[in-house]
């Protein structure tokens, strides 16, 4: 037997040895959910997790990623099978009777109150868009002027409401968000918001301090209100909300409640055309 042909008999038997080699699979039920109706079909979206269960009579029933009820949406009861587009916003359903694909798009209207946020806008305005930040979050940085145009463009139409979402990767974007509302009580956080955007990469507690005496805060005030609690809680408020909304990164903008995916003058622009043509019916 020649090297080569050793070499192959060995690489063989290496692999039939292999293809009998297994892991063993444990399992482990970590959630039970009733349905109360029999489940046809089950498909996920790749952007947030959130499972669509197709029940008989026709249902729609949503979850969230870890199994929390949400939506139920009545479709035709002669669908059968279904798919999901990957950001969850489109349904494909086949029906069985028609021998049709019907695609349905989905909206979902978050409810998102104002609170004690900063406003910035006409405070009658019909269109609002909320946003959830991060102070060192560099797309955060690179909307603000986008902001400011779509603002300057519907002067009287438009509000912005601004919500914090400090991520847990950016050291200081807490205390930069907690230093905001210490002057918007101080009247001040839009000026302190600019500031903080425009050092976004710069941020620490020396820098948060120096911006803020910049803006003209009262800073013995100032000083007070970093360490009282309800600022803290209120930062929390804003992240449950944002994460009770869907919101997994930064920035997060919805338009009277509907999540906003493209962020450019045009992404935005086309989501408040369609708001205020609906509001002037």
């Amino acid at each position: 037997m020649t090297g080569v042909r050793r070499i192959m008999v060995f690489l063989l038997g290496l692999v039939l040895t292999t293809s009998l080699v297994y892991a063993e699979v444990e399992k482990n039920l970590v959630k039970s959910q009733p349905l109360g109706r029999a489940p046809l079909d089950i498909a996920q979206s790749v952007s947030d997790g959130r499972l669509f269960v197709l029940l008989d009579d026709g249902v729609v029933q949503i979850f969230s990623a870890d199994g929390q009820k949400q939506e139920r949406i009545q479709i035709d009861k002669n669908v059968t099978t279904m798919t999901v587009s990957p950001d969850g916003q489109r349904l494909y359903l086949g029906n069985a009777k028609s021998n049709e694909l019907q695609f349905y798009d989905l909206s979902y209207v978050q409810q998102l109150p104002v609170n004690n946020s900063a406003v910035k806008g006409a405070k009658n305005a019909p269109v609002t868009i909320t946003l959830f930040d991060d102070f060192q979050c560099p797309y955060c940085a690179r909307l603000v002027p986008t902001l400011d145009q779509i603002l300057a463009t519907y002067p009287t139409q438009v509000r912005v409401v601004y919500k914090h979402f400090p991520l847990s990767m950016h050291t200081f974007a807490r205390q930069a968000a907690i230093a905001s509302i210490a002057a918007r009580n101080q009247g001040k956080f839009w000026p302190l918001h600019d500031q903080l955007f425009a050092n976004y990469n710069k941020l620490d507690d020396a820098k948060i301090r120096e911006l803020a005496e910049s803006v003209g805060l009262d800073m013995a005030r100032f000083d007070q209100d970093i360490v009282n609690p309800a600022l803290q809680q209120e930062v929390d408020a804003d992240l449950q909300l944002g994460a009770k909304a869907g919101v997994r990164g930064t920035p997060a903008a919805y338009i009277n409640g509907l999540s906003l995916q493209d962020r450019s003058i045009n992404g935005f622009k086309k989501i408040i055309d369609a708001e205020l043509k609906k509001a002037a019916k």
